[in-house]
């Protein structure tokens, strides 16, 4: 359990570092995420989801409505292998807003 465990950190850990490089997550695409993520990841393709979403806001004084759409979080997916040799998928979500 050890080895799968700290692969596992690792694959996250390098995610999570490729990520926070980006400063407005809205301002990126799949194609950008997938490149960096499969030199990262030694050639791994990642799975890559953009979750959006819409929120309707009052206006409590003239009782006005204001639906704002856009981009709510990325998921990524990725593998790894246990100690069994098993391939093991995993996922990572990013809130965006």
């Amino acid at each position: 359990m050890g080895v799968t465990h700290e692969v596992k950190e690792l694959r996250t850990r390098q995610i999570n570092d490729f990520m926070s490089q980006f400063n407005n997550l809205n301002e990126t695409d799949t194609e950008i995420i997938s490149d960096g993520l499969r030199n990262i990841l030694g050639g791994e393709s990642p799975g890559i989801d953009f979750e959006y979403g819409a929120d309707t806001l009052i206006n409590e004084d003239t009782g006005d409505e204001e639906i704002k759409r856009g981009l709510k979080k990325i998921h990524i997916y990725y593998t790894y292998t246990d100690e069994e040799s098993d391939l093991r998928v995993s996922k990572i979500s990013y809130i965006v807003d």
